[in-house]
């Protein structure tokens, strides 16, 4: 790889598919009995600083006759913790690079890289936006199909890069939506994992949350598509129900994540994610309210009582998130200085990475049976 010195340092792209990578799985070869399999995984540590952890997994399998019994041992060691993901995936490439090169020693197993998919580390990153170079280290590209500079880069990386990429254009700059709501892929990855190795009663639980997380965004769609009537039809006036339908939508949502935390599941990101969706219906409606009464249409008494009611409902939820007196002025200002209600495109965002994201969750419908070549024959007419 051959790099300037005077290039400024790269960036790191957090992930917004998921959680989770690693690399291909290497057999020691020439084991006296059983089996040693080695491989390296990264998962994010921290969603909120998103900082991630590698470690080195090795499973052994050793079968004893006397008596006749079978022994597996799994070995957790950390390799290195809260760092970033760049960083992370740059260990991964080396590691499984060591490993390879040791060819007298290990074997890859099965399934490899490409049987692994977005598993292994190299899709995983070039879907999040990295390519990687010709001595087999992650970048980040700098927009998409764009390639870093002071790299070079082998024909057959850039084709799979641009192949497996999946992130979206203005997701590039750190400032994108995917930055600002909960990562529901993230918990499909943990089911993800968890199913290779689950029993019946963890399965069905599974299937229970994942339904209940369907309906926790059918909630949050229904309110979104109320939000977006409001905003596109305030000034006709007596719309505020659609709003009222909206937050009994976000109220039926609180009472799904209940039920999921009594799975066992951590809700955190999903409570703040509805918190923000609650504040938002609040204030597109006082939005609205304001530009009615900027523009003298309606009764102005009702709709400044209305409005003073929405700007408190709004700072009430948002003290739960930010507290501040910085944070609660910003917010009263905002309110009087947009021109016009607009719902927030994350909200949006959030519902369609769900869905595409849920589409690997539910199983493919069966092909319908091929219609009988020789289908059996009808009664025969009456004889003449």
């Amino acid at each position: 790889m051959s790099a300037s010195h005077n290039l400024p340092p790269e960036r790191n792209l957090n992930p917004i598919f998921g959680i989770y990578c690693r690399t291909e799985t290497m057999a020691l070869k020439n084991r006296a009995s059983g089996s040693c399999h080695i491989h390296y995984e990264a998962v994010m540590d921290d969603p909120v600083k998103k900082t991630w952890s590698v470690a080195k997994v090795v499973n052994v399998h050793d079968a004893s006759f006397h008596p006749v019994k079978d022994k597996n041992k799994t070995t957790v060691s950390a390799v290195k913790r809260k760092i970033s993901f760049a960083e992370a995936v740059k260990i991964l490439a080396e590691k499984e690079a060591e490993l390879k090169k040791q060819a007298a020693l290990y074997a890859t197993s099965i399934p490899d890289a490409p049987m692994m998919g977005f598993i292994h580390y190299k899709a995983f990153a070039e879907r999040e936006g990295y390519v990687f170079d010709e001595t087999g280290l992650p970048h980040p590209r700098p927009g998409p199909r764009a390639l870093p500079l002071g790299c070079t880069f082998l024909e057959k990386d850039v084709e799979s890069a641009n192949d497996n990429l999946q992130r979206p254009d203005n997701e590039f700059d750190g400032t994108g939506p995917a930055e600002k709501v909960p990562q529901t892929h993230f918990l499909l990855d943990q089911f993800t994992r968890a199913a290779q190795k689950t029993d019946f009663d963890a399965a069905l639980a599974g299937v229970r949350m994942m339904n209940l997380l369907d309906g926790f965004v059918d909630h949050i769609e229904a309110a979104h598509k109320n939000m977006q009537d409001y905003c596109k039809n305030y000034h006709d006036l007596g719309q505020g129900a659609l709003m009222q339908d909206a937050e009994r939508s976000l109220q039926q949502a609180e009472v799904i994540l209940r039920q999921l935390k009594a799975y066992g599941m951590d809700t955190k990101d999903f409570d703040g994610f509805l918190t923000q969706c609650e504040i938002t219906c609040a204030v597109l409606h006082a939005e609205g309210l304001y530009d009615l009464m900027n523009r003298g249409l309606g009764d102005f008494t009702q709709n400044e009582l209305q409005f003073k009611a929405r700007v408190d409902q709004a700072l009430e939820a948002f003290r739960r998130i930010d507290g501040s007196e910085d944070g609660m002025k910003t917010l009263k200002n905002m309110i009087v200085q947009t021109p016009k209600p607009e719902v927030p495109y994350a909200i949006g965002h959030f519902i369609d990475t769900y869905r595409k994201q849920r589409q690997g969750f539910t199983p493919a419908p069966a092909a319908p049976e091929d219609a009988p070549k020789n289908k059996p024959a009808g009664p025969k007419p009456p004889g003449r």
